[in-house]
């Protein structure tokens, strides 16, 4: 029988404390700023996901299709700066061309290359759109934020806590249903807590709230699906004690992505939020 060992668990947890403790703050000095400073921030992490999504999928690093993905990811975020259309439009075509030049270099997992490239761009893409693009986008972008490191955080307390019934077995056996019930109250309390400091309506931020934290959720469970499917631990080993940017990044995108969509579909969205 196999046992867990407390001290790799603590080495472990404390690596992932340390890493917080440098990622967190760096997250927020970049969102803060906005602009050109954040566009380049979405360039570098974009095309880190691109070529670790790239290597888990095809199960080896091209050479290739990561200039090929990291030149078109650069060019649709400085598209960006032209107005967010513009980057949407940039990153459609872009999607576009990648998929004729994998189609006729005929590249195995050609499907999974093109929508792991359309999912990066469109959550980079609604970061700038939110953060740069709407009203009140910083105070937005950083509740997004906070409800997500929330989420994250209480999720990992709570399942390891309580543990109990898995949450999803095949595809994350570490993920239980208490974790999940616990990262959406302790999320909802704290969208409680920023409607006070936002000086808006407690009734629009506490389901908002939870949605943030289902959907972060959501997001991770694709991941650790996606990860299943190619038979992979971490997305990379580039930040110690998380696994990599994609690892990092999962449920942030899933959650910028629905946003932004929410912001197009929704025009006074953002305002009637906020307050």
């Amino acid at each position: 029988m196999t046992r867990n060992n407390p001290g790799k668990s603590k080495d472990a947890l404390f690596m992932r404390i340390l890493s917080a403790v440098v990622m967190i703050p760096a997250g927020l000095v970049v969102v803060s700023a906005g602009g050109i400073i954040l566009v380049l921030a979405c360039v570098a992490c974009g095309i880190g996901m691109w070529l670790e999504y790239q290597t888990v999928s095809s199960r080896t690093s091209r050479r290739e299709l990561q200039f090929v993905g990291g030149v078109l990811i650069t060019l649709n975020c400085l598209a960006s700066l032209l107005g967010i259309s513009v980057g949407f439009m940039v990153a459609g075509l872009s999607s576009v061309l990648l998929g004729f030049y994998l189609c006729l270099n005929r590249t195995p997992k050609c499907g999974w290359l093109v929508a792991g490239f359309v999912v990066i761009n469109a959550a980079l893409l609604s970061l700038l759109l939110l953060r740069n693009g709407v009203s009140g986008g910083l105070q937005l972008t950083l509740a997004i934020m906070v409800c997500v490191w929330s989420t994250d955080i209480f999720a990992y307390f709570a399942g390891r806590g309580f543990g109990g019934p898995k949450l999803a077995p095949q595809g994350s056996p570490n993920k239980t249903w208490s974790g999940a019930a616990g990262a959406v109250i302790c999320t909802v309390l704290i969208g409680a807590l920023l409607a006070g400091l936002f000086g808006a309506s407690l009734l629009l931020w506490a389901p908002y709230a939870a949605l943030i934290s289902m959907v972060a959720q959501l997001g991770d469970l694709i991941q650790s699906y996606w990860k299943r499917r190619f038979d992979v631990k971490d997305s990379s080993s580039l930040i110690p004690g998380h696994g990599g940017l994609l690892d990092r990044l999962d449920s942030f995108s899933a959650v910028l992505i629905t946003t932004s969509a929410t912001s197009w579909l929704v025009v006074d969205f953002p305002q009637a939020l906020l307050g």
